[in-house]
């Protein structure tokens, strides 16, 4: 059961009517209908101090070649400093990119802190041709309809949920949809969307739902739609100030990727590209490159794919049957390969399933007065283009060949014991024979066309309608919790297959620009960005919840099974030994933050690992909420995956409770060598083994490459 936030329920219809009463008063001193110009005087703020991000600091640049860092960090620091002219900060930033883009990347760190410095340089610069546009006055596009459908959407998810109907009224959707609410009503439901300490976890969770994020987007961009008109002076101030907290909430997004972050980032840029589309121009290429990107990619080579696919059958079986008026007994066997061709597409990944086939046979027909000893050797093939587009597989009709070629090996007839009558008889059935066998080996194509040309057709559309109902369940799963990629990209070459995937809806934040990685031949390759692994948690709903710490990895298990629609195991279920001397632990619970309770990055063959928790032991006194930050080294060593935990640093300061949290966690994190080699599932029941070659960890991204 849902609950309106902060209210008990006997007391929703009461604060309702309050709040609609107060609407109503309110409405009398704003204008009504659709307009939703602002009253409100806008100031325009004192220029924010700009930080130089740790990331490209002086210090960091240097512990990686100090004779670059005396040359950028003057550079650096007059385009992080505000009270600098444009002019100097676009020329500082000209020069930075012209010095990064020189930099040698022969190594990772190298590459990383080049790919940082041309990505943070570029949002700055971008940032200050933004605030530099002549026009601050937006476009005429009317965005009503938006709010509307959105409005139907969130109408209709309330309906669909328990205690989901107060909801509406809270939400004031009726107005909404009616195009009458004034702009005191558009406020009001912005708030009440907005999480708050007065709302309990369920109900933050609840208010994260896609429906309610988007329509909490279109009553943003509703309101920023007719903000300032006619008022360059205020427009420019809101617009510069826009600029600037989106600026800001990338750099804060760039040292640690929290939520609150995300959504100030996400929230300043619908409305830049709303109200103040000049500038949003000015900023596009970079966010959208670098921040609002493709966060999962995945390359497979044509040799993996037909080794996956690649199926080899052999069948033996009877000839009965009567033919052209003869009895034909006997036996074939008939073989079958499967492998696939990659076709280049650039907006969807092709690739043909390709059978060839060969039926060997031994036949025996009968016909008075001859019988025919008969051996063929025949030669079909099968094709099918299969299409994929990122969200369904499709297929051609298949096509069909066949080469026929039947030798005649031996004749008999029943006058073979009469010598004059034997010659004339078995001339002409040779003749016969030899004028039959156009319309003979017709009817094998015939023949090896029915049985074979279905049975593939059937074959492949059972395989592509699992494929698609396996495929549609995963998204209709991560739909459901607010983790469905908006935007899949699929396509091909002549020898490998790329699909891309983007998830960040409404609030979150996505990947950079792909990070070089190798054309693997006979493999694959996959590229994880950091985001799209902590916007899949953040769906996993741990937000303040209490989880016992026996239990948290089950719990894990659990809801990525569930959020992925396949088993998911993150341990082999074992139980770990209890380390002898060591002071027993009484049991803890896990008390997770409202916010951002699990978050990863990727860097420096890292995975950091932070929690965000509270824990409780029986006995002891309750652990308030810590940051606590567990490096775990990821890499190839010795023949096996090694994954080695480093110190666990917890914030705060208090020492005693470092250590006690230290110990806890402790037990749970240990040196682990994993095996490189993983099975997939090929055709039929089959597995194919394949092995983890190279590891990557670096600038937010995993790659790893599988052969």
């Amino acid at each position: 059961m849902i609950k309106i936030p902060g209210r008990p329920r006997r007391s929703v219809r009461r604060a309702l009517g309050a709040l609609s009463l107060g609407t109503a008063l309110l409405a009398a001193t704003v204008s009504s209908g659709t307009s939703l110009r602002a009253t409100q005087e806008a100031v325009a703020p004192a220029k924010a101090e700009l930080k130089v991000p740790d990331e490209i600091s002086e210090e960091t640049i240097e512990a990686v070649d100090a004779g670059l860092a005396k040359i950028l960090a003057p550079h650096i620091n007059t385009l992080f400093d505000v009270s600098q002219s444009s002019d100097a900060r676009k020329k500082s930033a000209s020069d930075l990119l012209s010095q990064a883009n020189q930099m040698s990347s022969i190594n990772a760190e190298q590459e990383a802190l080049k790919r940082q410095l041309l990505r943070i340089v570029r949002l700055v610069q971008a940032s200050v041709l933004a605030t530099e546009v002549s026009n601050v006055q937006g476009s005429s596009a009317n965005h009503s309809s938006q709010l509307t459908s959105s409005v139907i959407a969130a109408k209709n998810f309330l309906n669909s949920v328990p205690n989901g109907s107060p909801w509406i009224d809270y939400l004031h959707l009726t107005e909404l949809q009616g195009g009458t609410a004034p702009v005191a009503v558009y406020e009001q439901v912005l708030k009440n969307l907005t999480p708050s300490s007065a709302m309990s976890p369920q109900q933050q969770i609840f208010a994260a739902r896609p429906e309610l994020l988007e329509l909490k987007a279109a009553v943003e961009v509703c309101l920023a739609e007719g903000s300032f008109v006619g008022d360059d002076a205020r427009a420019r101030a809101d617009m510069d100030s826009r600029v600037d907290t989106l600026l800001s909430a990338l750099l804060a997004y760039e040292k640690q990727p929290l939520v609150a972050d995300a959504e100030k980032a996400r929230t300043a840029w619908r409305v830049l590209r709303t109200r103040y589309p000049a500038a949003a121009d000015a900023l596009r290429p970079v966010v959208n490159e670098n921040y609002f990107n493709h966060n999962i990619h995945f390359t497979v080579s044509e040799d993996l794919l037909s080794r996956l696919i690649a199926d080899y059958r052999s069948e033996t079986g009877s000839i009965a049957d009567c033919i052209m008026g003869a009895w034909v007994t006997g036996s074939q066997t008939t073989s079958v390969d499967v492998n696939v061709d990659i076709r280049p597409s650039m907006t969807t990944a092709n690739f043909d399933l390709k059978v060839s086939g060969n039926t060997q046979s031994n036949t025996r027909a009968s016909k008075s007065p001859a019988t025919v000893w008969s051996n063929g050797n025949h030669y079909f093939w099968m094709s099918r283009s299969v299409v994929f587009d990122g969200y369904h597989i499709s297929a051609t009709p298949a096509g069909f060949s066949v080469d026929t070629n039947t030798q005649t090996v031996g004749l008999a007839t029943k006058y073979d014991r009469i010598p004059i009558v034997r010659g004339i008889v078995r001339r002409i059935a040779s003749q016969k024979i030899a004028e039959s066998k156009p319309q003979t080996e017709a009817m094998t194509a015939s023949r090896l066309r029915e049985e074979a040309l279905p049975k593939f057709e059937a074959e492949t559309n059972t395989q592509l309608s699992t494929g698609n109902q396996t495929l549609q369940n995963t998204l209709d799963s991560l739909r459901r919790r607010g983790a469905a990629p908006d935007s899949i990209s699929a396509r091909s070459s002549n020898t490998h297959i790329a699909v891309s995937s983007r998830t960040i809806g409404v609030s979150r934040i996505g990947g950079s620009i792909q990070p070089p990685a190798a054309l693997v031949v006979h493999g694959l390759a996959a590229q994880i960005h950091e985001s799209a692994l902590n916007n899949a948690v953040d769906a996993l709903g741990f937000q303040g919840r209490e989880v016992p710490e026996k239990d948290f990895v089950t719990e894990l298990e659990k809801a990525l099974s569930e959020l992925l629609q396949r088993d998911i195991k993150l341990t082999d279920g074992k139980q770990a030994p209890e380390v002898t001397g060591e002071e027993a632990e009484p049991p803890s619970v896990f008390v997770f933050s409202k916010s951002d309770p699990i978050r990863a990055r990727f860097e420096k063959g890292q995975i950091l690992l932070s929690l965000r928790t509270g824990i409780k032991q029986e006995g002891r006194e309750e652990i308030p909420e810590q940051t606590i930050t567990i490096p775990v080294s990821l890499s190839l060593q010795g023949g096996m995956i090694l994954l080695e935990p480093g110190n666990i640093a917890v914030g705060g300061g208090d020492k005693a409770r470092s250590v006690q949290i230290k110990r806890i966690l402790a037990r749970r994190i240990k040196r682990k060598e994993l095996s490189p080699t993983v099975n997939l599932q090929a055709a039929g029941d089959k597995m194919l083994p394949v092995t983890v070659s190279h590891i990557d960890l670096s600038d937010g991204w995993l790659t790893v490459e599988v052969q």
